[in-house]
């Protein structure tokens, strides 16, 4: 299947119960359309067909299905046949098929389905179009306190796409997103619902998937639990639905490249060998909770438990449970005592990450604690003592939250034994190269598949990107470009170029020439110059495929993995003209 974008239209005064519908699926596009209770329904490219068909390999009067109390289907004589449970059907033999089952003409697959109610207008959105969403929804959650959760499922076998969309399709209602993630992945996001009603719809498309036959698995991200940001719920959904051994925790040997990055990992070494707090800054996705395992890793108490809480996951009555912990019969629901972050990890380490979240209440209990290294759980009257080491982790501005008033500047100068400050990577582009490759490793050694490598075009993008979410988003955008990638190569086709050249930093050109291009404005918007040698070569390509395919532009965009919009976009572009459909 195409990876930019399906659309699965269902057409608001679509079919209805009682009788069928035919699901019409090429690589462009996904239909609904209502079957008339009996009678022989036309499928081709004609205009006068009752299913007209965007095929080239299509003939004008292709087959005709048979509708009545059995379904039947025939090969009207076509140039190219009719396929049936993978065998070609004799012309002019009816054939006897049950509802589900494919009738595949040329790249489009045709399933006769029962009626059902109407949910209207869907879209399987490609990762570019979903990530855009997650994004909004990351900002609407925060700005009204709402939840929602991320879907990521993984086919585990090469089973076609048909196979799997008519399910999720059926099974996931609106207003609940559907995104393509890959040639066998797929995302979704359910909101402004429970938990428990997410995992009873995630229930009902696995087992309807499994039933089809389709082994599968999933992963779940919730936010703001495992982050609030569309780069850390994507790191969480997929770590959790492939995870690889060892993590990705970055090697020592790594990054000493940059010398603002060595020097913090300098400090952080530094750090490590004293109990000292260490207040670590930085931008989301910048790799906080890489550097406080780091610090943990290397000191006396790395044998000890290491403990994380996302000071921005809970509400401030569980942010005191989690840390603190219950006595019995503290509050409702308390049968019996459990202990809190700051017990588990006694003897170890404690990261408060998202420091800057923590409600103001709670900072007052957390202050008396690193004060007095004793604490009392909820509903308790005992303290109990603890040796912990505190380190905190934020990517706000706590010198402006102090000045506001909402963080305490007692706990800011109890945590601040250390302050360690962690560069943006645009600051560090030199290190772009090396993660990717780390990164690029690592996912193939998780997924036991041999390591393609980066084209210099592919390359080019990676390091001219501003890399908004960091080494997140990193990791993230390889992770992807090797899901997408069956090849030997990870090229620009794997890539969100669209996104990627957007952001893509502005540098001026040394070449006086495309400096004189600027000026008379013939540069392309967004992008570094006017054609770059990575569009150049895309243009190339693109030319090849056209000739390559006689200039059908479905079957080259195909070719390409690229939608057919895309593609037409690309031709715009370039001034490609486009080629005549033939008659």
């Amino acid at each position: 299947m195409d990876t930019e974008l399906t659309l699965i239209e269902e057409a608001t005064a679509g079919p209805g119960p009682p009788g069928f519908h035919l699901l019409v699926m090429s690589p462009d596009s996904f239909q609904t359309v209502p079957l008339p209770q009996t009678g022989p329904v036309v499928i081709g490219r004609s205009s006068e067909s009752v299913i007209k068909l965007d095929d080239p390999l299509a003939s004008r009067k292709h087959a005709i299905l048979h509708v009545g109390e059995v379904l039947l289907v025939e090969d009207a004589r076509s140039a190219n046949g009719t396929r049936v449970r993978d065998q070609a059907l004799k012309p002019s033999e009816k054939t006897r098929i049950e509802p589900g089952e494919a009738i595949v003409v040329g790249s489009t697959v045709l399933m006769v389905q029962p009626n059902r109610p109407v949910t209207g207008t869907r879209r399987l959105w490609s990762h570019p179009m979903f990530e855009g969403r997650l994004e909004d929804e990351c900002a609407r959650s925060a700005a009204n306190g709402s939840t929602f959760a991320l879907v990521r499922l993984r086919v585990d076998a090469s089973v076609p796409w048909t196979r799997v969309v008519p399910v999720l399709a059926r099974e996931i209602p609106p207003p609940h997103g559907l995104a393509s993630y890959g040639p066998r992945d797929f995302e979704t996001l359910f909101v402004d619902i429970p938990e428990v009603e997410v995992e009873r719809l995630l229930g009902l498309a696995l087992a309807g998937l499994r039933g089809a036959g389709v082994p599968v698995r999933s992963a779940v991200a919730h936010y703001p639990r495992d982050g609030r940001s569309a780069e850390a719920l994507l790191a969480v959904a997929n770590g959790r639905l492939s995870p690889a051994k060892g993590g990705f925790a970055l090697p020592a040997a790594t990054l000493a490249v940059d010398a603002s990055m060595a020097r913090a990992r300098e400090l952080a070494s530094r750090a490590a060998y004293f109990d000292i707090n260490v207040l670590i800054l930085g931008e989301t996705g910048v790799g906080k909770e890489v550097f406080a395992r780091r610090i943990h890793d290397l000191s006396a108490r790395r044998d000890r438990p290491f403990v994380a809480l996302n000071c921005a996951a809970l509400p401030e009555s569980l942010i005191e449970n989690e840390l603190f912990g219950h006595e019995k019969g503290a509050f409702t629901g308390a049968t019996s005592p459990k202990l809190g972050l700051l017990e588990t990890a006694n003897g170890g380490t404690l990261l408060l990450d998202e420091i800057g979240e923590m409600p103001f209440a709670v900072q007052a209990r957390l202050l008396r604690v690193l004060e007095t290294r004793e604490l009392t759980p909820v509903g308790g009257t005992k303290t109990r003592p603890i040796d912990v080491r505190f380190l905190a982790a934020t990517n706000r501005d706590l010198e402006t939250s102090l000045t506001a008033g909402t963080f305490r500047s007692d706990l800011f100068f109890r945590l601040n034994g250390l302050m360690i400050v962690i560069p943006p990577l645009r600051e560090r582009p030199s290190e772009i190269a090396e993660l990717s490759q780390l990164f690029l490793e690592q996912t193939c050694r998780a997924a036991a598949r041999p390591l393609p490598t980066i084209t210099p075009e592919a390359a080019e993008l990676l390091a001219s990107y501003r890399w908004p979410g960091n080494i997140r988003e990193l990791k993230n955008v390889i992770e992807r470009a090797v899901v997408l990638c069956d090849g030997d190569e990870i090229d620009l086709f794997h890539l969100p170029t669209e996104k990627m050249r957007g952001a893509a930093s502005l540098v001026l050109p040394s070449d006086p020439a495309q400096t004189e291009a600027r000026a008379v404005g013939t540069v392309a918007p967004g992008g570094v110059g006017s054609w770059t040698t990575a569009q150049q070569e895309e243009r190339h390509r693109i030319l090849q495929a056209l000739r390559e395919h006689a200039g059908n532009q479905t079957a080259a965009a195909r070719s390409l993995r690229m939608a057919r919009r895309t593609f037409v976009a690309r031709l715009d572009r370039y001034k490609i003209s486009r080629p005549r459909k033939g008659p």
